[in-house]
């Protein structure tokens, strides 16, 4: 069966038309592939002694079962591409964060890219990705790591009536924790990146926490993303790579699939997540 399939790109083809776009004469598909008809008909032939195709007054559709091999033909051709077009990324970092079942069907991203921030530009990757979310209406981001400039975003996220949605690790929810107590007269102390008054500070963090459209979270969990944003218009992932370490490169899709999938991955880490309503 294997080989009926897949050592033919002219039976492959045809299973995937017919399960896309339904039964078909043999005029159309003559007129959907370069192929002359005659090299076709042994093909057509092949498939319906297997019973995966049907052919009924001069019409060609698949059976019950030719539905459910072409539906899973589709999903491993799927699969494959996503992995051979991003195959440094999947290859590199470590994926247990993701659960195994939903790293199944990350053919289910559809057409992705990733995204490579140069050394001259470090952070201009994230300014990228923040660019696609202010034209987003409703944000979910995963944060591993803080980056002092991170709540004037989610400031403005809030301020433009978007609705938010942030999951902490416990290091960075510990973190910020640290920085609101009334032990210094900034936050963020050791970086020359910003340099805010504590009092501003806690506002501000009081801002997120109380905002009717903010949601705060942390993450129980040991396994766990670099960083992952998913809104109505982006998807983007970062992982540490095989060795534990950063590299500031995200795979970013925009397709429905992605946003689909991501939703459902932030739903895994939030499961796993309890809410907070104070630092």
């Amino acid at each position: 069966m294997l080989d009926a399939i897949f050592l033919s790109e002219k039976r492959k083809n045809l299973l995937l038309l017919l399960k896309e776009e339904g039964p078909k004469s043999s005029d159309e598909i003559k007129n959907a592939f370069d192929f002359p008809w005659k090299s076709m008909i042994p093909q057509i032939k092949k498939l319906v002694d297997l019973g995966l195709v049907i052919q009924t007054d001069g019409s060609y559709s698949l059976s019950e079962m030719g539905i459910v091999i072409a539906t899973n033909v589709q999903f491993l051709l799927n699969t494959l591409k996503i992995y051979e077009e991003n195959r440094d990324f999947w290859s590199e970092h470590d994926l247990s964060s993701i659960p195994f079942h939903l790293l199944t069907r990350i053919g289910e991203l559809g057409q992705c890219k990733v995204l490579k921030p140069d050394l001259s530009h470090i952070f201009k990757v994230q300014e990228d990705i923040v660019k696609c979310m202010l034209a987003s209406s409703r944000i979910m981001v995963f944060v591993s790591a803080i980056h002092p400039a991170y709540h004037l975003v989610c400031l403005e996220f809030i301020e433009k009536g978007f609705d938010i949605t942030i999951i902490l690790t416990e290091s960075v929810f510990e973190s910020i924790q640290a920085e609101c107590l009334p032990k210094s007269d900034t936050v963020f102390s050791d970086s020359s990146v910003l340099k805010l008054d504590l009092s501003e500070y806690k506002k501000e963090i009081q801002l997120f926490l109380n905002c009717e459209n903010s949601d705060f979270f942390v993450f129980d969990g040991e396994k766990k993303p670099m960083m992952l944003i998913v809104t109505d218009k982006i998807f983007a992932l970062s992982l540490l790579d095989k060795h534990g370490r950063v590299d500031r490169h995200y795979i970013v899709s925009f397709e429905p699939g992605a946003l689909k999938w991501g939703e459902e991955l932030f739903a895994y880490y939030k499961m796993n997540s309890r809410q907070i309503f104070s630092f």
